[in-house]
């Protein structure tokens, strides 16, 4: 099993049991983001444990994105929220003009987000709902950073991108294994994106060639968070196996 999915796995079982567990009291703490200060609300005990401390992994990907991707005015979605994380750092640098969408299928992660885009004064839309290739219903699994699954779970409402917001220009999509089908199936639809965000979840089944081809065939840059030097660079054909970030632009 790859090194970064082991991480994870560890990660929410520490989390499952915490919040289970342990008298967890939420918190507001600072951070620093690309040069901007905002507000964050640490609210379960699996939000403590990847930003309290702040994970320097994920600094620096914030902070590279958004100085490389000139945000200012741009129309966002942010598919796979979580707590609202990147929704707060996007918006912050879209600024007045700039447009952000924040989706999440889990109801208490939308809550939270709400908090945290009102705690910094931000005008986000959130959808709470999970990215399919149908607008409807999709069964979802039982955990807060959950996965689409066939049978089992709970039934969420879905929609696609273009549902979502048809014009976005850049998308963040963190969507746990669903990118190996909607991005080809919905790349297509999204004509005035130049810029996508991506996390590919080798573990979750997928292959991750289909989005990376997808890409490549209508011309987009690819870059990527090389997982042995954790930092961004030119994505030149290397094996993927852990879940990292993908970057194509055009």
């Amino acid at each position: 099993m790859a090194a970064g999915l082991v991480d994870t796995k560890l990660a929410k079982l520490r989390a499952y049991v915490a919040d289970r567990v342990l008298d967890f009291r939420p918190f507001i703490k600072e951070l620093e983001i690309a040069g901007r200060t905002q507000k964050f609300f640490v609210a379960t005990a699996q939000s403590a444990d990847w930003y309290d401390p702040f994970k320097e992994k994920n600094r620096r990907e914030l902070n590279w994105l958004v100085a490389n991707l000139s945000l200012e005015g741009e129309r966002i979605i942010d598919a796979g929220a979580f707590h609202g994380l990147y929704s707060t750092s996007f918006a912050l640098a879209a600024g007045p003009e700039g447009k952000v969408v924040s989706v999440d299928p889990v109801a208490s992660n939308c809550a939270v987000i709400e908090a945290n885009l009102a705690i910094n004064g931000l005008p986000v839309r959130i959808e709470n709902c999970a990215i399919s290739n149908r607008d409807g219903e999709v069964a979802f699994s039982l955990d807060s950073c959950g996965h689409i699954v066939k049978t089992g779970g709970v039934k969420v409402a879905s929609k696609r991108l273009a549902t979502v917001m048809a014009d976005a220009t850049v998308l963040k999509i963190d969507i746990e294994g669903a990118e190996f089908s909607v991005i080809p199936d919905q790349i297509d639809d999204m004509k005035d994106a130049r810029a996508w965000i991506v996390e590919i979840h080798p573990g979750m089944g997928g292959d991750p060639a289909v989005v990376l081809d997808a890409f490549r065939d209508r011309g987009f840059d690819l870059w990527w968070n090389e997982p042995a030097s954790d930092e961004f660079r030119p994505y030149a054909a290397e094996p993927w196996t852990d879940r990292t970030t993908l970057i194509a632009r055009r």
